[in-house]
């Protein structure tokens, strides 16, 4: 199991540059798209709008063959025609994704007049659906480079496609002065870009080949997932469109730049770690030791994920005054807290679900996410009128850690994995005190408020240790793990040893 973690940790820190690299791209554009010169608070809200759109569309739009791709693909039965399933489920993927454009772009006017009641943006929505369908695509191929444990060229591609988007997004609105139709042609041109890029590995791994038989069961199989998938999104993207609704684009506004930057800790950490473990669950699932592997790393992940946590919503403010360029933004420092705990219940989620995938019950994480998503919509309409951006926020935080409790229940029923529940309850409990200190700090002084902050974050893995949070045996692989990294002269070696991490799945 051991080498099975250090696998794990290796491919994690590769995705997670990729991811780091996603995050940076993502904080220089913010203060771009939050300067008065170039957006209005209120476009900044269309944007928060356009965004989430983009990502309601290529779930839509994948119809979630991706997913069933993922389940087959290291199935006993189809391992000699791995290369044939995927040109099968490429085929696939490109008929459906080219058939709803066909449907969808002729509606373009009448959604935009649906999100913003006119028709001004018809013309991005054309964009935004043309992106949505070749994300779609990229999304199956990076599956494939996943399942292939092609850690190292997944980020290179997708970080090159990054560079791109970031570069042309500046120029078209610095430069040839397009607004927010320039930030969605440039994603068009990066995605095609990522599939010409990667159009020799995309042919090497294909072998014409057609069974329709087991494409009937792959769809029989992702439909539930694909109403699922619909209804995750939504639950992730309804807070945003209720703001849109029931309250103005000014709070649309503040409440995405206090996601996108509560996403930070998903993006590096959660994502990170779930395109690693994904198909290490799938290739260890008749392992003796799969279990207790579950049961770590949903340990390991969430103490990693409440450090970023309370480091992030302590320096919050901070952050925020940084990055933005309008003092308008500043007071998303007090949902940061909620925002970035139910990113908590994301990551316990992301891995207390594996088994019921394992047991291949794709309705009953269909119904979890309905339930949750009608949670979340209740709760939303409940909540915003009483306190706006903050009641949405809240609903975010009580509808995320429904899901999980929810995932974890059946889940646990269909595939007992021994979680260590009293070390998580210590970690959220720990976390969420520290991670509202810092509300208590806003008035104070700059300087003293900076020590506080730096002193708090540095404790926080001691309490844990006074909590008995820790084991014998983990510290002890902890102290190893300074010994060796801290020594500078052995960084070659140590870096070389890297390479060397396999594991017989």
């Amino acid at each position: 199991m051991l080498k099975s973690i250090k696998l794990t940790v290796k491919d994690s820190l590769i995705y997670g540059f990729g991811n780091i690299a996603v995050m940076l791209v993502g904080l220089v554009l913010i203060p771009l798209y939050t300067d008065p010169k170039y957006f209005t608070i209120e476009e900044f809200g269309i944007i928060g709008i356009l965004d989430i759109t983009r990502t309601v569309l290529t779930t839509f739009l994948t119809f979630s063959l991706p997913n069933s791709f993922f389940r087959w693909y290291w199935d006993k039965d189809h391992r000699d025609n791995q290369k044939g399933l995927f040109f099968m489920t490429l085929m696939s993927q490109i008929v459906i994704t080219g058939s709803l454009c066909i449907l969808l772009i002729p509606l373009s006017g009448k959604l935009s007049g649906i999100l913003f009641k006119t028709d001004e943006w018809t013309n991005v929505i054309i964009l935004l659906i043309i992106s949505s369908a070749s994300q779609a695509i990229n999304y199956l191929i990076s599956v494939l480079l996943r399942l292939e444990s092609r850690s190292g060229l997944f980020t290179l591609t997708n970080l090159f496609k990054l560079i791109v988007v970031l570069a042309l997004t500046i120029y078209f609105i610095i430069v040839k002065k397009m607004g927010i139709e320039g930030i969605y042609l440039a994603q068009v041109i990066g995605n095609m870009l990522y599939i010409l890029v990667l159009s020799g590995f995309i042919v090497k791994n294909c072998k014409i080949s057609f069974n329709g038989k087991v494409l009937r069961e792959m769809h029989v199989y992702g439909f539930p997932l694909f109403l699922g998938s619909i209804a995750s999104i939504l639950m992730n993207v309804v807070d945003r469109y209720a703001l849109n609704t029931l309250s103005v684009l000014r709070s649309v506004a503040l409440y995405t730049l206090a996601v996108k930057l509560a996403n930070v800790i998903k993006l590096i950490v959660v994502d990170s770690v779930r395109l690693t473990i994904m198909p290490v669950f799938m290739k260890k699932m008749d392992s003796p030791d799969n279990r207790r592997f579950q049961s770590k790393i949903l340990l390991y992940t969430s103490l990693v994920v409440m450090y970023a946590i309370v480091a992030l919503s302590l320096f919050s403010l901070e952050i925020t005054k940084v990055i933005t360029s309008s003092r308008a933004y500043w007071n998303i420092v007090y949902i940061m807290p909620v925002l970035s705990l139910s990113v908590f219940f994301v990551s316990m989620k992301e891995i207390t679900v594996y088994g019921l995938y394992i047991a291949k019950k794709s309705r009953t994480i269909s119904y979890i996410v309905i339930s949750a998503t009608i949670l979340n919509i209740v709760l939303n309409i409940i909540l915003i009128p009483l306190w706006d951006v903050t009641g949405t926020a809240l609903a975010t935080l009580l509808s995320q850690a429904y899901f999980w409790f929810m995932c974890y229940f059946f889940s646990q029923k269909e595939y007992h994995v021994p979680y260590e529940t009293g070390k998580l309850i210590i970690l959220f409990v720990t976390g969420t005190l520290f991670a509202f200190s810092g509300l208590l700090l806003v008035n104070v002084d700059t300087i003293p408020r900076l020590i506080i902050k730096l002193f708090l974050v540095a404790i926080f893995p001691f309490i844990l240790y006074i909590l008995n949070f820790y084991e014998k045996a983990e510290i002890n692989a902890v102290r190893g793990f300074v010994a060796k990294w801290s020594d500078l002269r052995r960084l070659g070696d140590n870096l070389k040893s890297l390479k060397n991490i396999t594991d017989d799945l």
